[in-house]
């Protein structure tokens, strides 16, 4: 019983008492979930004319990249984002878009998870449809 007690903590009987099961382990506190940045069409906006360094990246097909898309944004398709996450810098912002804003909050996600700093990944809230609403057709560019 000496060796029970040993490996597994329990007082074991004493004087004809039941033994005390050991305690369950301690389970690991759970992570806190990943806070994603959002960001307008209007600050985006603002932040593009304003000439900051910051990098759209246009989730999207290729056909609706070439039907139109943010200024100086980069296709990469939401597919090849883990083959080409390289490409993408950790020392600049980086906006993902996508056609509604919700593909572009888990391409953030995944790219905080493989080390970027969260403060300088964001997802355009709305995506293509909301810049679209706030800018216009205008507010695209075609290649």
């Amino acid at each position: 019983m000496g060796l029970l007690k040993k490996l597994f903590g329990g007082k074991g009987e004493e004087k004809g008492g039941d033994s005390t099961p050991p305690a369950p382990p301690q389970r690991e506190p759970e992570p806190e979930p990943l806070r994603i940045n959002e960001i307008t069409p209007h600050e985006l906006k603002a932040r593009l004319d304003n000439g900051d360094d910051v990098v759209v990246v246009d989730m999207r097909q290729g056909w609706e990249y070439q039907h139109g898309h943010i200024p100086g944004a980069t296709h990469m398709f939401i597919n090849d984002i883990p083959a080409r996450i390289n490409e993408l810098p950790k020392d600049k912002d980086i906006v993902f878009q996508c056609w509604h804003g919700n593909t572009s909050l888990q391409a953030s996600a995944f790219l905080i998870e493989n080390g970027w700093a969260a403060e300088r990944v964001s997802s355009l809230s709305g995506g293509m449809a909301g810049w679209v609403q706030a800018h216009g057709e205008g507010g695209l560019v075609t290649e």
